[in-house]
């Protein structure tokens, strides 16, 4: 659905009509639970400020689309792409194979052992300490390889772990217990210019996998695909019974203006169903891309704006916390010992090339340090 305000109770319902009709010529009510579509119309409230930031260590080789998780109370940042040139002239995009830990104890970071390959756009998730990078784009071809990082004997090492079904890039993955939820993407690399300026989204998908890492050799399943439109830069982010799916936008081609959707999607792992909750309102639509985090019945939304949007899941209203110190967007922002922690991505100064060398360190106010 293309970004829209719905305010009151007649918008709200115009639009669920519109939505339940698009889901029947779709052809997956089977997997829509339109029952469930009964929510308050949203309010958005006045920033609460309950979030101290600061700046930290910069990032020392700052990068953007990178694989990202938490291993052993560090952020992990690997892969991803940055640009050569300079301001005016940003002339080629180069995919890494870097991985970098951020111990947020020390504000210190440490060099990782470079991955077997350079890689973008690559799904990732962790699951007992072992960052899962599925798939992406190695600045020559789409991979279906499945990276694994981990800790052996003391020491970070690279392994492979099979192949996906398919190639993907900029789908999103979260753990459950020991399974891999692996959603949405692009199959192809599809550059706007020689240069390498990223994306459309011709070869989008709407498929939902997921593979139980406990028992290998195993397979990936497919679950019920999001329903709508494909998309990518999507946002999305689970507590372990629900995957919340926001927004995203969708073009065909370099000319295309791109579909804006304001959607939000709620999958429910138990029941293998979608649901649609109210949309976003205009407010917070408009300062996307954003990257959510979950915590205590809430979803954090970071934006490219600095805002940061907190939405209650129970009642469905917003509010804003503590914006960033700088407009970045980090690809991933995790809870590492009560602390909120990102780094990398784009900035906003010579955006949308310049990469961000931006350590961000937020508490929670009130909260044990």
């Amino acid at each position: 659905m293309k970004l829209a305000e719905n305010s009151n109770m007649d918008q709200r319902d115009h639009w669920l009509e519109r939505w339940i009709t698009r889901m029947k010529i779709a052809g997956i009510a089977a997997c829509v639970v339109a029952g469930m579509l009964v929510f308050a119309p949203h309010s958005v409230h006045a920033q609460s400020g309950t979030i101290e930031w600061r700046k930290s260590t910069p990032f020392p080789e700052p990068r953007a689309d990178c694989a990202t998780g938490v291993i052993d109370g560090r952020l992990i940042m690997a892969g991803g792409t940055y640009w050569e040139g300079t301001k005016g002239n940003w002339v080629k995009k180069h995919f890494s194979k870097s991985a970098h830990a951020f111990d947020p104890g020390s504000e210190q970071w440490e060099q990782l052992p470079d991955a077997p390959t350079p890689f973008s756009g690559a799904a990732s998730t962790v699951i007992d300490d072992r960052l899962y990078v599925l798939g992406g784009y190695t600045g020559e071809q789409e991979s279906r390889q499945i990276l694994v990082l981990a800790k052996v004997g003391g020491h970070f090492e690279w392994s492979q772990a099979g192949e996906l079904p398919d190639t993907r890039l900029f789908a999103w993955a979260g753990a459950v217990g020991k399974s891999i939820y692996w959603l949405g993407g692009v199959r192809r690399f599809e550059p706007m210019d020689a240069k390498g300026t990223c994306c459309t989204s011709a070869t989008g998908t709407s498929q939902l996998m997921v593979l139980n890492t406990s028992s290998p050799p195993s397979h990936w399943e497919e679950r019920c695909p999001y329903p709508g439109g494909k998309r990518w830069l999507f946002a999305a982010a689970t507590d372990g019974k629900s995957i919340w799916m926001l927004g995203g936008r969708d073009s065909d081609t370099p000319q295309q203006e791109p579909i804006v959707y304001d959607e939000i999607l709620e999958y429910s792992i138990t029941k293998n169903t979608w649901h649609a909750r109210p949309p976003l309102p205009r407010e917070v639509a408009a300062t996307a891309p954003l990257t959510p985090v979950y915590r205590d019945g809430h979803l954090l939304l970071v934006s490219f704006f600095k805002t940061i949007w907190k939405l209650d899941l129970q009642t469905n209203e917003y509010s804003q916390e503590t914006p960033l110190p700088e407009e970045a967007m980090v690809d991933r922002f995790f809870w590492i010992d009560g602390q909120l922690v990102g780094a990398g991505g784009e900035n906003k100064i010579e955006s949308p090339r310049r990469r961000s060398e931006w350590t961000f360190i937020g508490r929670v106010q009130g909260a044990a340090p």
